[in-house]
Parts: C-alpha cells; structure tokens; sequence
C-alpha cells in the first residue's frame, strides 16, 4: 500500500507540472521510468482537463488578461509561430515553460488547437522521459561524491 502511494504523489505532483514531478519520484526513490511515466500521466491528464473545459475557460482568460493586451502580444508571437510552428510550441515551450503555460498560450493564440494538443501531449511524453533519465545520473553521482 505504500507502493501506490508513492506512485500516487508522483502522479499528482505530475498533474501540477512535470518540474514539480520528477523530482518528488527521484526523492521518493522511484524508478526512472515509473517516476517518468507516473508524472507524464498527470501532466497529461490534468492538461487534457483544462483542454476539455474548453470555452468556459477561454472565456475567463479572455476576461482576466483583455483583448487588447492580448492582440499585442499575438502580433509578437505571430512571429515566433511562422518560425517554429505549432509543433515547436508544442514541443519546445511545453518543457521549458510547463503544460499549462503552454495550453493557456495555444488556447488564448492558436484557432486550431486540435493539433497542438497533439504536440503538446508528446512534447510532454518525450520532456518527462528525457529530464528523468538526464537526471537521475546526475543525483547519483553528486550523492557518490558526498
């Protein structure tokens, strides 16, 4: 029963972000790939949730942050899409700025979110597998040296 949780704190961990969940298996002594797929499975299912909530949420970022404020910075970010695309949203800021800050970005920017949600569940797969595993030589070797 302390197996499950332990599993269980890496998945909600997971849920609130992959930085927060990597680093609660690494300290709970999970495997890497459990600790990996564990918090994957959160971010997943907890950006599949916002995804799903859908226009409610839309909404009610469109309230908080305004149209207009909002407009200049989509000319900002027009720019940067024409470069990478939505698979580099997807992809590269889902790891460097976490799940949510990259759903709420493609939710409130992108018309077609479809395929992003797409590139964001595998940029999240492919973050979560790959900080686990960098990572975890990296702690054994600085506790080796203490």
């Amino acid at each position: 029963m302390e197996e499950i949780g332990r599993y269980f704190a890496v998945y909600l961990a997971g849920a609130t972000g992959i930085w927060k969940g990597i680093p609660v298996g690494i300290a709970m002594g999970l495997t890497p790939f459990f600790t990996a797929t564990f918090t994957s499975l959160g971010a997943v299912s907890s950006a599949l949730l916002v995804y799903f909530s859908g226009e409610p949420f839309r909404k009610w970022l469109m309230d908080k942050y305004g149209s207009n404020s909002i407009a200049h910075k989509q000319e900002k970010f027009n720019n940067w899409l024409q470069k990478y695309g939505v698979a580099g949203l997807g992809l590269m800021v889902t790891g460097l700025l976490g799940p949510f800050i990259s759903l709420m970005i493609g939710m409130l920017l992108l018309k077609d979110t479809r395929k992003f949600l797409l590139f964001l569940l595998l940029g999240i797969l492919i973050w979560s597998f790959g900080i686990t595993y960098l990572s975890t030589p990296i702690i054994g070797l600085v506790k080796g040296m203490m």
